[in-house]
Order: C-alpha cells, then structure tokens, then sequence
C-alpha cells in the first residue's frame, strides 16, 4: 500500500547501529545460517524472485521498480506492471478485476513486457500498467512465480493474513517474540499496521532473516511510491509488525 517510511536504505557495505551496537549490514543476511536449514526450498525461490525483480539488469523488468510511464522516471501515481500482470484478461491467473489505465496524476500508465502464461503457453508479451495500491500484487507475483499457492490472494494487504489463517501459516508478532516461538523465513510476507488500528496497511516479502538480531531484508511494492529493497535492519517484533504468512506449495 502507499506509505512513506523513515528507514534509510543503505548499501550492503554500510554500518548500522542499534543501541550501542554497531555491526555491517552484511550481518543479516550473512547471519541466515539459523534459518537457512529450516527455510524451504519455495521460500528461497521466492526469496530470489522477488530480490531479481529489484536486480534483474533486463530492461524492461527494470521499468517495474518506479510507477508512471514505465520510462524509469517515478510519477509517483499508482500505475505499475504487477496490477498490470494481474488484470490482463488473457493471463491464465487473471485475477478477475479491472484497474485504472490512467494514475493518480491522470497521466495514462506506461506498457513495459514480461512473461506470463497466455493459452496455456509462458509468453514475453507487452503488459499493459495499471494504477491502484500494489504492495500486494507484487508479493502475490513473488509467489506465483517461486511456486507458491496464491489461491485467496487478491489486491488487499489483508488478504495475505487471510489466506495464512485458511492455510494455518499465519505467525503473529507475538508468536515471533515468545521464547522458541516462530522463526520467520525467507519468502514469508510480512503485514504491516501503521496506524494500529487493526487494519492491515502493507505487506512485503522477506528476502533474509537474522535469529542473531531477529531482524529481516524485505523487498516491497508500493513502498514509497516504487520497488524498495529494504536492506537495513529491521526490527521482527516491531509493533507496525502485525505478523508473518509463509507461502503453501502447489
């Protein structure tokens, strides 16, 4: 969903502190040899799904990192290639819903290419942008790609608690902070509430998680208005942290 963050994204090389400790960037996902051994084979494949999609040197998958005119300029308007991908009638996992071809600025969204299952054959076709809050459909996309089921995943954040509750693979905060609770893993989607209302605001999925200092690397939709490859700490018990959905395999 459309937020704005305080985190600064550094590079992987930088230092952080937190309290009066001070350790590399690098520590976390360097620190994943906790989680490494229990994370599924799904879970790393999404994990590295969504971290190509922020990576990928292709031209037209690097179009998807900003919203607007798929030209690499961020208009900051809703439109993107993952609503665009969802609400292609001729997608074999055509969500069924229509979206906008005109974004919040009423500017008409861009077209940019990439693959999807047109008549049962995987296709590089020109997708069509369209404009809504997509925090969501890019971490559906992340699963459907790594092999994921996405049964029950729509365009609402809170659809990603739902679907963990139906499948019994929703981990609250509170799971996560209790002694011997949930490790949360890569390739899990994790709910945000800014306001704590109850209400589930964003979602993003995990590319990294560190038992050491029970903090994760996210890549998120929507996030400040683009692709975001959140790659400092993260705090996994934070209280905007409602809680963690790991993905059910096909």
């Amino acid at each position: 969903m459309r937020i704005h963050h305080a985190l600064a994204t550094a590079g992987l090389g930088a230092v952080l502190t937190l309290g009066v400790t001070t350790y590399p960037a690098t520590a976390v996902q360097t620190d994943t040899a906790g989680t490494v051994g229990t994370a599924s084979a799904l879970g790393n494949k999404i994990a590295a799904q969504a971290l190509g999609q922020y990576t990928s040197k292709n031209a037209e998958v690097k179009k998807r990192k900003y919203e607007g005119a798929a030209n690499g300029v961020n208009a900051k308007n809703n439109c993107n290639f993952y609503t665009g991908f969802w609400t292609d009638p001729r997608n074999r996992r055509f969500d069924g819903t229509k979206a906008p071809r005109t974004g919040t600025n009423r500017a008409t969204c861009g077209t940019s290419k990439g693959y999807m299952y047109v008549k049962g054959t995987k296709t590089w076709t020109s997708v069509k942008w369209k404009s809504r809050a997509w925090c969501s459909d890019f971490a559906k996309y992340t699963w459907y790609w790594g092999g994921a089921k996405v049964t029950g995943i729509n365009a609402s954040a809170a659809s990603f608690r739902n679907y963990g509750r139906t499948n019994h693979t929703w981990h609250s905060r509170s799971d996560v902070a209790k002694k011997g609770g949930y490790v949360p893993k890569k390739g899990d989607v994790v709910s945000y509430d800014w306001n704590r209302d109850g209400v589930i605001d964003h979602v993003g999925v995990l590319t990294a998680y560190s038992t050491k200092y029970k903090a994760y690397f996210s890549v998120e939709g929507n996030s400040s208005e683009k692709l975001n490859y959140k790659n400092t700490k993260q705090s996994a018990v934070s209280p905007n942290v409602v809680g963690y959905t790991s993905p059910k395999s096909l």
